[in-house]
């Protein structure tokens, strides 16, 4: 990996009289075991959702500098991963154990969160090229503004490191700063490692060759383009950001979106603001003469009815995504942060009962059909569009449906000098369902932390919730694991 970077390094530019090569090179190794209690009868199926993971990664970070202006850096991991004691249902309804399965999802793969090499061409001319991770945002937990990178664990923002293969322009001045950036879609990937980016190759997967119902290949380039403008204004952080997408983790084609983050530390507190504006949405909408009965949702899926589609991709109606929040520091070094976050393009009551009632007639549909028939109509209820880069395996994945939700959390270091207490919480505020996530760490050694962490399922208030056959299901209803617990522990060399 050093050569790697070495010769992208030096051959990037001209070599600097009296330049010095300079590399440091770190990284860990982490082991996580992870037990769940599943639920194979409810809404959503759990047939690939297993009760006992393992994952271990290993992780090796180096970055070089070759004089004043040359730069390059790699963050790469490599993972293995097993999956075990699998449950689901037989034809009476009734849960049974499942013979082993083989999920892609656990899968070993490689993970290139960052590779990339920097040159500062001219006092106010920066430029950087390859996968790097780029965040203009304010927000914690969240950035309604980051369309570029893969997203983040909200109960562990910093865990996720992986960022987009682009291309950036920076103009760095005294009080304020501009930036360009191109990005390409990765399509394709093999064991983790970028297969295809842009445009599709002219061969399906091997999934699709054998449903061509899951063949979401198309001609078009899959892209992205933005700028940003910074500026520190009256002791506020202040950023304006434009967006240019063509299908890049989304549906929508040639779309402008624009952002606005500021952010503010008055003493101990800091606040902060992140928006992001656009006509339309990409969401998934449940068709309501596909809800009624099984009966109804068949006849959809034979008459080429889609149940779920973006039936407001092209409105003109403006939507907004905004998150506000505020962080406080205690004089124990402690902090405490709450942001609320709206989502413009989430579902009304009125459409998430839609689309839950969907899902649960979905449900009774496939334990009728062949395993073929049950394959089309999951293809047909879930969202198709190409594989994108997931980044590093994640603890939690935030995928909101709904419009309002809260993020919590809170640490307290040094606790008996080697501990760390903590705790995190997401709530959707339409129902009050969620996550709550208590966690404590213990650095055994200087080069040894052990940690873990448990997930509580916070189930909601059955008033608030939408009716599905005389059943009350709020959002947090809808994973196929309950609570779930984490032990982990990571070598950093």
């Amino acid at each position: 990996m050093n050569t790697l970077l070495t010769l992208l390094l030096l051959a990037a530019v001209p070599q600097e009289p009296e330049a010095k090569l300079e590399a440091t090179t770190t990284g860990y190794l982490d082991t996580r075991f992870t037990g769940s209690h599943v639920s194979p009868a409810g809404l959503v199926p759990a047939t690939g959702e297993p009760a006992l993971t393992h994952l271990s990664e290993g992780n090796m970070q180096v970055k070089l500098r070759y004089g004043p202006r040359l730069s390059a850096g790699a963050d790469l991991s490599l993972f293995w991963q097993w999956a075990g004691l699998f449950r689901g249902v037989d034809t009476q309804g009734e849960e049974v154990a499942l013979a082993k399965q083989d999920v892609p999802l656990y899968r070993p793969s490689a993970v290139v969160s960052e590779l990339f090499a920097a040159w500062e061409a001219a006092p106010h001319l920066n430029l950087t090229l390859g996968k790097k991770r780029v965040v203009w945002g304010s927000g914690m937990a969240f950035n309604p503004t980051d369309l570029l990178n893969p997203p983040k664990d909200p109960t562990d923002p910093a865990g996720q490191r992986a960022g987009a293969w682009l291309a950036r322009v920076e103009l760095p001045f005294e009080h304020f700063s501009v930036s360009l950036v191109g990005a390409a879609k990765v399509l394709r990937q093999y064991a983790g490692l970028p297969t295809s980016v842009l445009v599709y190759p002219d061969y399906p997967t091997a999934e699709a060759v054998r449903n061509p119902a899951l063949d979401d290949r198309d001609k078009e380039a899959h892209w992205a383009a933005a700028a940003r403008l910074y500026a520190l204004v009256a002791d506020t952080d202040v950023t304006l950001t434009y967006h240019f997408t063509h299908l890049y983790n989304d549906a929508f084609r040639e779309k402008s979106r624009v952002g606005l983050s500021l952010s503010r530390v008055f003493d101990a507190t800091e606040v902060h603001l992140e928006a992001l504006v656009q006509a339309g949405s990409s969401q998934m909408y449940a068709d309501p003469a596909c809800t009624p009965s099984p009966e109804a949702l068949l006849g959809c899926t034979l008459s080429g009815t889609s149940p779920l589609s973006r039936t407001h991709l092209d409105d003109r109606g403006v939507r907004a995504k905004v998150l506000v929040g505020a962080r406080y520091l205690f004089e124990d070094n402690a902090t405490l942060s709450a942001e609320y976050y709206f989502n413009g393009e989430g579902y009304s009551a009125r459409e998430f009962a839609d689309y839950v009632g969907l899902l649960g007639q979905g449900r009774r549909l496939l334990a009728q059909l062949t395993p073929e028939q049950a394959e089309a109509l999951t293809a047909r209820l879930g969202p198709t569009g190409a594989a994108t880069d997931p980044g590093a395996p994640q603890k939690f994945t935030f995928e909101p449906l709904r419009r309002h939700y809260l993020f919590l959390q809170y640490s307290k270091p040094q606790v008996a000098d080697d501990f760390v207490l903590g705790a995190s919480a997401v709530v959707n505020l339409g129902d009050l369902s969620g996550q709550l996530i208590p966690q404590v760490s213990w650095s055994a050694r200087e080069w040894l932390t052990l940690s873990g962490s448990v997930f509580i399922p916070l189930p909601g208030v059955k008033s608030l919730a939408a009716e599905v056959a005389g059943e009350r299901i709020t959002e947090g209803s809808l994973s196929a694991s309950d609570w779930r617990a984490l032990l982990s522990a990571r070598l950093f060399f």
